[in-house]
């Protein structure tokens, strides 16, 4: 009986590596992740968070992005962001960012098949051309549609310097609708931004306030590590 129950790793080598690029760049992600032998990947369809006098001032409309995720070993990872670096010229602004966020826990199998191609030999963690994980969080906010505006204003006065938006659609049990006392909404926005460690506790604090649960908005603020990132230069 207990052959046939679903195993879970309690650690993990495996990392999900994602790209925020303009949407006539995903493409070439995909076509990178491939290369690399990343065996799953996912795409979803955001936009920028851009000030309008910006995108004015460089004649475009809202900025249409594309996010490209894969799941990957910790070396393949490593690889990924170096090529999407170069081949993207992230370093460059406005080209996209590219990270990578460990997961703790993933089944057995997926496990072995994505850390099978790794070199036992190799040492892993030479993160040379990318930004060390010490300086660097996602903080994302999940909340009503129609308040990313109010979100990204608070968070800018915050420290930060802009985020991704992606629509989505809340699933909420009953029981979390009574527990909170409201009418939790279908349509939902995702905001996440890549902000720097030291920042990322008055970000969330100034999110809490302006989109929090407390608000009409009636958000969640979570953050979670990463393991590195490119493309955050200032």
């Amino acid at each position: 009986m207990s052959e046939n129950r679903p195993q879970m790793t309690v650690q993990s080598a495996v990392e999900v590596v994602a790209a925020v690029v303009d949407v006539e760049q995903g493409e070439k992600v995909l076509r990178i992740y491939r290369e690399e032998r990343a065996p799953v990947d996912f795409v979803c369809m955001a936009h920028g968070t851009a000030r309008t006098e910006m995108l004015d001032l460089l004649g475009i409309g809202e900025t249409a992005k594309a996010i490209v995720m894969c799941l990957a070993s910790h070396e393949v990872a490593v690889r990924l962001l170096k090529r999407l670096g170069r081949e993207l010229q992230m370093r460059y602004p406005g080209r996209g960012i590219a990270f990578s966020i460990p997961i703790t826990g993933i089944g057995v199998r997926w496990h072995k098949l994505l850390t099978a191609a790794d070199d036992p030999h190799k040492e892993a963690g030479d993160m040379q051309n990318t930004e060390k994980n010490d300086g660097f969080d996602v903080v994302a906010v999940v909340m009503e549609r129609g308040y990313t505006n109010t979100a990204m204003d608070a968070a800018r006065k915050a420290g930060a310097r802009g985020g991704t938006v992606i629509s989505a659609r809340g699933i909420a049990e009953d029981e979390v609708k009574r527990f909170f006392g409201i009418e939790i909404q279908a349509e939902k926005e995702i905001v996440f931004l890549v902000v720097k460690s030291e920042e990322k506790q008055q970000i969330m604090t100034a999110l809490m306030k302006a989109v929090g649960m407390k608000t009409r908005s009636h958000g969640i603020v979570l953050s979670m590590p990463l393991s590195a990132a490119i493309g955050l230069a200032d």
